[in-house]
C-alpha cells in the first residue's frame, strides 16, 4: 500500500510508505500469533504463560486496532479514487467522499506513525544524540574518517563506523576519497591520510541541522513566552 496521489501517506523522513506499512502489519501478525498461542491446548493450564501473553496482547491491541482502522479507511479511499477515474465527471458528493477519506487517512497515518516511533519500530527515523553529535562535528570541522572521528567524539572506531554508515544511509553524509580532498588537513603526513575514506555532510544534512536549530529556537521562544 502506497501513499495517495503520489504523496507519502506517513510522511516518513527516511523510510518509504511500503516499509512503514510492513512494520505496522508485522505487529498485527504478532498479535494474531499471540491469539493462536493462547488457544493452543495446555496454554490455559499455564497461568504464568497466560499472564505473559495477556500482557503482550494488552500492549499490542490498541495500536493494532488503529492500524486496522487505517487499512480500512485507506481501502475506502482507494475505492473512491477508482470510482472517480471511471466516471466522466465526478460529482460534488464523490469529491466530498474523497476529501473526507483522504483527511481521515492522513490523521490516522500520523497517529500510527507516532505510535510506531514510540514503540521503537522506526528507529531509522530518529537521530540519537550520538548521531547528531557526529553530524554537527563534521559540519563544523569538515570531512573526517572513522579513526580520527572516534578520537574527536571519544567513541570506539567500530561505533564511529556504525554511526557513519547510518548517517550515510539517511543521506545526511556522503563518502569522499581522501585523494579528492587535496591537502585537506595540511599535515606533513597528508600522503598517508589520502588513502582513507572520508565522510562529509551533504546538502540534506545541512538543511536537516538548520531545521533542527530553527525548531529549537522556536521551542525556546515558546517556553520564554
Amino acid at each position: 500500500m502506497t501513499g495517495m496521489e503520489g504523496r507519502s501517506l506517513f510522511k516518513g523522513k527516511y523510510l518509504s510508505d511500503e516499509i512503514i506499512w510492513e512494520r505496522a502489519l508485522q505487529l498485527i501478525r504478532e498479535r494474531d500469533e499471540i491469539y493462536l498461542q493462547m488457544a493452543r491446548p495446555g496454554t490455559a493450564q499455564d497461568p504464568q504463560r497466560m499472564k505473559e501473553l495477556s500482557i503482550k496482547l494488552h500492549e499490542l491491541n490498541p495500536l493494532c486496532l488503529l492500524i486496522e482502522e487505517l487499512k480500512s479507511q485507506f481501502k475506502n479511499y482507494l475505492l473512491v479514487q477508482e470510482l472517480l477515474t471511471l466516471g466522466d465527471s465526478p460529482g460534488e458528493e464523490e469529491l466530498q467522499w474523497q476529501e473526507e477519506y483522504q483527511s481521515r487517512c492522513q490523521q490516522l497515518a500520523l497517529q500510527v506513525y507516532r505510535a510506531l516511533l514510540d514503540k521503537g519500530c522506526l528507529e531509522e527515523e530518529v537521530e540519537n544524540p550520538l548521531d547528531l553529535e557526529i553530524l554537527k562535528f563534521i559540519e563544523y570541522a569538515g570531512p573526517e574518517y572513522a579513526w580520527r572521528l572516534s578520537i574527536n567524539v571519544n567513541i570506539t572506531v567500530e561505533k564511529a563506523r556504525e554511526c557513519l554508515e547510518k548517517l550515510l544511509w539517511k543521506g545526511l553524509l556522503e563518502r569522499v576519497p581522501g585523494n579528492m580532498l587535496g591537502n585537506y588537513h595540511r599535515q606533513k603526513d597528508w600522503t598517508k591520510h589520502m588513502n582513507h575514506t572520508y565522510y562529509r555532510i551533504t546538502r540534506e544534512g545541512r538543511l536537516y541541522l538548520r531545521q533542527l536549530r530553527r525548531e529549537q529556537e522556536e521551542q525556546m521562544g515558546w517556553e520564554e513566552g
